[in-house]
């Protein structure tokens, strides 16, 4: 890839991949199934998540220049990786069209309620597009001002709120059990399947590949700890019966939040920040999609696949939204055992292979001839 971005936007790429989906609509879903253990199920989600990030950056370190379909041609043919490349380009569309959806419902259900949603899809679609069209790399430096901004989300949304936060909403723990609770921790793989298979499209673009299973940890840490904090309130301030009955909720907790008395509500304001990192999440999801038909294909004009692609899919986010209980359901279930599946078990089967191909030692590294002594 001719295209680079440094470690530090790589640092802050990881938590735009996840936060917007995560903090509006996975809370809820998980809320549906565990109630006031949301945050408990998404912390335990995090933590696998976070393991299996840095099993995706290790395998990537050890295939620097390739992404994860190129070395996954090295490690299991070039028939698999065929297969490969079109199952993830379905799937980098398909999360394009949930992370279209993740901005368009909070306009939609909360602002924009008369516009039409296809009009909602399609000009957000449409700024996808162009921010692909510049280079996804353009689009990703604007992590680092997309992270500046859910910390103001976060920060302002805490000061509004906690005046109404009721810790007795957060018991009793461990209500429905810890193993219910690991298992719902499922949902949140929605999110972090776009982080982890986002390492194995992205990691050649990094200019310095130095250090990055320690950049990813840190990022991974800081991504999760800004997330959790929005179950914790959710169900501190509005309660899990409250939470099970909204698709984006976020919206319902900002809209308890009084900043000042001449600043009631700030739902405007939130989304204006909370947009930019969205911004990245679709728009790194795009390009992946792209990417990935683009090396299955041969064909090297990005017009030919970006259009038809984003036009396909766009309709896909209006088809989906339109029905937000059935929106809702499909993220449940099939796209959480799907995500689970792709995230967590191509990097396993990946690195077992590999491993077992003696693929994962250091290239570089130069065996003495015999009889040789080491310099003194």
């Amino acid at each position: 890839m001719k295209a680079k971005i440094d470690r530090l936007q790589y640092f802050f790429m990881l938590p735009n991949l996840m936060y917007g989906k995560a903090i509006g609509i996975t809370a809820g879903i998980t809320a549906r199934v565990v109630g006031g253990d949301a945050w408990i199920s998404m912390t335990i989600g995090g933590f696998t998540g976070t393991i299996i990030v840095l099993v995706a950056t290790f395998l990537s370190s050890k295939f620097p220049e390739d992404t994860i379909i190129e070395y996954s041609d090295k490690i299991l043919g070039r028939a698999f990786s065929k297969i490969l490349g079109g199952v993830l380009a379905i799937y980098f569309g398909l999360a394009f069209s949930a992370s279209i959806n993740v901005i368009t419902l909070h306009l939609k259900e909360y602002m924009l309620t008369e516009t039409p949603y296809f009009v909602l899809c399609l000009v957000y679609g449409l700024l996808c597009v162009y921010g692909v069209s510049l280079g996804v790399e353009v689009v990703i430096r604007f992590s680092i001002f997309g992270f500046i901004m859910t910390l103001l989300i976060n920060i302002t949304m805490m000061l509004g709120t906690i005046t109404d936060f009721k810790f007795i909403n957060l018991r009793p723990m461990l209500d429905e059990g810890l193993l219910t609770d690991a298992k719902a921790s499922i949902y949140s793989f929605g999110d972090l399947t776009m982080a982890i298979l986002a390492v194995g499209m992205l990691f050649p673009m990094i200019n310095n590949k130095k250090k990055t299973g320690l950049i990813s940890l840190f990022s991974m840490i800081s991504a999760y700890l800004i997330i959790i904090v929005w179950p914790i309130f959710e169900t501190g301030v509005l309660g899990a019966d409250v939470m099970k009955q909204f698709v984006v909720v976020c919206m319902q907790q900002v809209r308890s939040a009084q900043l000042t008395r001449y600043l009631p509500r700030y739902e405007l304001i939130m989304v204006s920040f909370f947009v930019w990192g969205v911004v990245v999440q679709s728009t790194v999801m795009l390009y992946s999609a792209v990417y990935c038909i683009k090396q299955v294909s041969g064909i090297k004009q990005n017009l030919k696949i970006i259009l038809p692609v984003s036009a396909i899919f766009i309709y896909l986010a209006d088809f989906m939204g339109h029905d937000h209980n059935k929106f809702i359901q499909f993220l449940k279930s099939p796209w959480s055992e799907i995500s689970l599946a792709l995230g967590v078990g191509l990097p396993l089967l990946l690195l077992l292979v590999a491993a077992l191909r003696g693929m994962l030692g250091d290239k570089n590294k130069k065996k003495k001839p015999k009889g040789e002594k080491c310099p003194t």
